[in-house]
Parts: C-alpha cells; sequence; structure tokens
C-alpha cells in the first residue's frame, strides 16, 4: 500500500544534501542499488588514495530522491557538533586519523599522485573500458538463448557495477588539479573564473560526437545528396559506402549510451533515430581548429600572473588540462555506455518475461530469465505504484541540522589545502545566486541571437530541438550533448564555471550564458533571444 503522506526523515546522522542532477524523480530498483553503492565505494577509494579530511561521500534514497553526505574522517558517526577553532585546530594535529591523512596528503602533492591516475586513466582503464563496452555492444542479444541471457545481464550488471565505482574514484582525480590551479589564480591577485581561459580546447572528447557527425554529414554531400531530403537513417546509409561506415562506426560508439537521462529507463541515442538524423542535418565539418584559439588565451593570462609564480601557474596548467579532458570522458565511458547496454539487455528480458523488468532487481531478472520466480504482478504494480507517488513529491534541499562548511586554515598544511581546493571546486560548480534576474557567467565572444527552445528535461530538448535554437534548460548534463552540437546557443538557470554546461559551451565554441537567474521563468517559449556572453546577460527581444 502505497503512503499518502511522504515523511521526510533523514537516512542516517549528519547533514543530507538533494541532489537533483543525476537521477529522475522516480529511480528504478536497479539505478538505487547501483549508485549507492558505487558513491560511496568510489569516493572513499579517491579520497583514501590521496589523504583527505573526508572518509567518503553516502548516498541514500529517501521516497526516492537522491541525497548525499560528506562523511569527515573523523566525528562521522554522530550528530556531535565540530569543536570550538581552537579545540579543532588542537584535534587536526593530534588525532591520529588525521595525522595519517595529513601524511598521506603530503605524499600526494610532493610526487603529484593524480598523474598516476591520469596516466592509468588513459594507458590502462579506458582502453580496457572501450575494449569491454565494444565487446557487450557486438552481441546479438536476440540471438541468445534465455540462459545465455541471464548470462549476459549478469555480466553487464558487474561490469557497469566496477565501472561506476571508478568514475567517482576519478572524480577525485579529475577535479583535483582544476581546483589547484584555481586556488593558484586566486593568489595571483586574478580572478578565480580567469582559470579557464587556460583551457580551452582541453576536452576533444567533447567535440569529438559534433566531429564524427560532420563527417557524415560531408559525405552525404559528397555524394551528391541535399540531407534535408534524407528521411531516415537508412537513406543515409545509402548515399555511398563513405557515409554508411561513418554512421555504422558512430552508432557503434556512441548509439547504445544513455542520452535522455541517467536512468536505466532512459532512452539510448540510437533509439532517437530522428535526433540522429537532426544532429547530421545540423553538424558542420570541421577540423579541429581551435589551438590559435586556445594557445592565446593561454598566453594571455600567463601573462597576468606573476613572474615568480608563473613556473608553478605551468605546471597546474598542464594537469588541469589533462584532468579537464578525462572529467568529459569519465561519465560517457565509465557509465552512459555500459548503462545503456545494459537497457539493450533489458529491453530484450521484458520482451520474453511479458513483466515490466525496470520494477525489478538485477537477481530478480537473472532468476526469471532463469526459469526461477520473481516477484508476482502483484507486487510489480505496488512497487510501479509507489514511483509514481515518488514523481508527485517535492523533496526538501536538506535533511538533518544545518551544517558548516568547515575552516580550512584551522587544518594541518595539506589537510587545509584539500579543503580549500575542494571548497572552491564545490563553489565554481554552482551559480551565484545574487545575481540580477537573466544575468549569469558568459561563455564566449559573440553575440547570438534566436529562438529560445526551453525545455525541462534532455528528453523534450531531443524531442523539439531543431539547428540553430537558443537551448534554455535548467542544466545540462552529458545526457544533452547530442542536441548541443545542433545548438545555436545555450542557456542555463543553474551551474557555474565548471558544470557540464559551462564545459561543453566552451568546447563546442557556443555562446552561452551559464547560471542565468530566472531563466526558465522569465524566457517565454519560442521567443527571440539574445545570448551577450561578455556582459553574462540575457535579453528577450519584443515580439
Amino acid at each position: 500500500m502505497v503512503d499518502t503522506v511522504a515523511r521526510w526523515e533523514r537516512p542516517g546522522v549528519g547533514t543530507w544534501q538533494l541532489d537533483s542532477s543525476h537521477c529522475g524523480p522516480a529511480p528504478s530498483p536497479i539505478y538505487r542499488e547501483l549508485m549507492e553503492e558505487a558513491v560511496d565505494r568510489g569516493m572513499s577509494e579517491g579520497m583514501h588514495l590521496f589523504g583527505s579530511p573526508l572518509r567518503t561521500m553516502q548516498l541514500r534514497w529517501v521516497n526516492g530522491k537522491f541525497y548525499r553526505r560528506l562523511v569527515p574522517i573523523a566525528g562521522g558517526s554522530s550528530d556531535m557538533k565540530p569543536p570550538p577553532g581552537p579545540i579543532l585546530w588542537l584535534v587536526a594535529r593530534l588525532h591520529p586519523a588525521f595525522r595519517r591523512e595529513e601524511r598521506k596528503a603530503r605524499e600526494s602533492f610532493e610526487t603529484k599522485r593524480w598523474r598516476d591516475e591520469l596516466r592509468r586513466w588513459e594507458t590502462e582503464w579506458k582502453p580496457a573500458l572501450v575494449a569491454a563496452n565494444l565487446g557487450f555492444t557486438d552481441v546479438d542479444v536476440h540471438s541468445l538463448t534465455d540462459a545465455e541471457l541471464a548470462s549476459h545481464v549478469s555480466a553487464l550488471h558487474e561490469h557497469l557495477r566496477e565501472s561506476t565505482a571508478l568514475h567517482f574514484r576519478l572524480h577525485v582525480s579529475d577535479m583535483g588539479p582544476l581546483g589547484m590551479l584555481m586556488v593558484h589564480v586566486e593568489d595571483c591577485g586574478l580572478h578565480r573564473d580567469d582559470t579557464f581561459r587556460a583551457l580551452v580546447s582541453a576536452s576533444p572528447a567533447t567535440r569529438a560526437p559534433a566531429a564524427q557527425l560532420g563527417r557524415i554529414a560531408e559525405a552525404v554531400r559528397a555524394a551528391g545528396v541535399d540531407l534535408d531530403s534524407v528521411s531516415s537513417l537508412d537513406q543515409v546509409r545509402s548515399t555511398s559506402p563513405e557515409a554508411a561506415a561513418s554512421l555504422d562506426e558512430y552508432l557503434r560508439f556512441h548509439g547504445w549510451r544513455l542520452t535522455t537521462g541517467y536512468e536505466i529507463e532512459d532512452r539510448c541515442l540510437i533509439e532517437l533515430q530522428d535526433v540522429v538524423l537532426a544532429s547530421i542535418r545540423g553538424a558542420v565539418a570541421k577540423g579541429d581548429d581551435g589551438e590559435p584559439a586556445a594557445l592565446a588565451a593561454l598566453h594571455g593570462l600567463r601573462a597576468e600572473v606573476p613572474a615568480a609564480k608563473r613556473a608553478e601557474f605551468d605546471e597546474l596548467v598542464e594537469d588541469a588540462r589533462l584532468s579537464y579532458g578525462l572529467r568529459d570522458e569519465n561519465g560517457p565511458i565509465t557509465y552512459e555506455w555500459p548503462a545503456g547496454l545494459l537497457r539493450r539487455a533489458l529491453l530484450e528480458a521484458r520482451a520474453r518475461l511479458a513483466v515490466d523488468v525496470f520494477e525489478l532487481k538485477i537477481d530478480e531478472v537473472v532468476a526469471m530469465l532463469s526459469g526461477g520466480d520473481g516477484p508476482g504482478l502483484d507486487a510489480i504494480a505496488e512497487r510501479a505504484a509507489e514511483r509514481k507517488w515518488w514523481a508527485t513529491l517535492e523533496a526538501p534541499a536538506t535533511l538533518g541540522p544545518e551544517e558548516t562548511p568547515p575552516n580550512a586554515s584551522l587544518l594541518p598544511t595539506y589537510l587545509g589545502r584539500f579543503t580549500r581546493i575542494v571548497l572552491t571546486v564545490v563553489d565554481a560548480l554552482e551559480a551565484d545566486p545574487a545575481a540580477e534576474p537573466l544575468t549569469g557567467t558568459g561563455i564566449g565572444t559573440t553575440t547570438y541571437t534566436g529562438r529560445a527552445r526551453v525545455v525541462r528535461d534532455a528528453a523534450e530538448a531531443l524531442a523539439t530541438m531543431e539547428p540553430g535554437d537558443v537551448l534554455v534548460a535548467p542544466y545540462t548534463a552529458p545526457t544533452y550533448n547530442a542536441v548541443l552540437s545542433m545548438a545555436g546557443g545555450l542557456v542555463t538557470e543553474e551551474g557555474g564555471l565548471l558544470c557540464h554546461a559551462a564545459v561543453i559551451a566552451r568546447e563546442l565554441g557556443l555562446p552561452a550564458v551559464i547560471g542565468a537567474v530566472d531563466a526558465m521563468a522569465r524566457i517565454p517559449a519560442g521567443a527571440t533571444v539574445e545570448l551577450d556572453p561578455l556582459a553574462g546577460r540575457v535579453t528577450v527581444l519584443p515580439a
């Protein structure tokens, strides 16, 4: 029986923050189990590796909502308030856990331990993940017996569990160098936001899908075919062998990636063939010509850094650019691709079992495919009803007592440095709530005018977006990438300079205003808007 009154009880000690950007309003059992394990395990591995005043990040579900909590290395199992400043200063230098983590943090900074993680990503983890993902991609799930499909689902799920934990472990490495550069820029007397002048064209992975779509479009045009006359992907293939090969390669690497959201129920790109076709029509074949602009931006910033600090600046830029690229490869390869492949296998299981497998847990799906029993239809219907109820709920932003940010100056040298970096990065992910309406952080240098396509999520964007539109959304995530390649401009209501929207706008050369206050309420759907990234302002023009 579904409750009629939501009880918002915190799931444990401490203060829990709502995170609404990584799941829909009613996540499936598979997604809930996966994320609760992977966040804790992955963040714990990353923090333990580097030395941190934090033990991990915990995730718990309350009425289907994602709540997270940072767990300190000491006192994390109680509601005890932080001690007064002088006591905290003393404890942080005498407590064995703090002393251990301070030593580890010192070693990490002195040896640049994050470089080992970046190297392992390039030489070990990424090649292995891509090979494994391709191996699963090439399986014809329709030809498998029920027992073989059960084994395939089990193997995919285990692969996804490990890759998702790695996803969160790597976030410690891919965000750290960015934060270090931001802190250094501040210490040079510059604004933290100037950091991103050093990161133009630092993420080729973000631009790669758009470049691949451009090659498909060029192959079609080279065959003498007007793209506007092409109405299906089969027609794209029929225009020339080159077009067919380019399209098939694109779909092999991108087709079975989750696209409309992070949930296993969300659709993959290959299920949105009209979107793929529209993306091809809106694509422009071009090479990577951003190097001159990138060098000019970097050299301009470097000239403003005091001479005595430039050597350290150069080292930090090198690491930050490497980690910037890792940050954008991480999600698509470690999560969206294997999760999309699991969705494909579950769709096949649903067709055979004639039940809604997205209301089941993985072990239940496997048992049923193997001839065993699963939940009855009544139990499945009750789960579906509960999730439908969850989707109607408005969740509080926090559960638990008010939390005070840690004072980095009270911690030992290296733990204090780590804490300042974390706080700087977290702040750069968020918009400035004090800004004027329709103002935010500008990306780019060119003013753009176009029709506003106001959407609530990636699914709506994929269904309605047309080339040249200005996408207006609460925020973006990698699930928006398929439509952003055809956008003329971008406006988000949330996010700061380190959020996904800022990253992809910078890499695709999209004029954008990120964190534009009240954008969703003040920009009418279909209105003509002007984006002025230099002023960080959106203007709704008269009809």
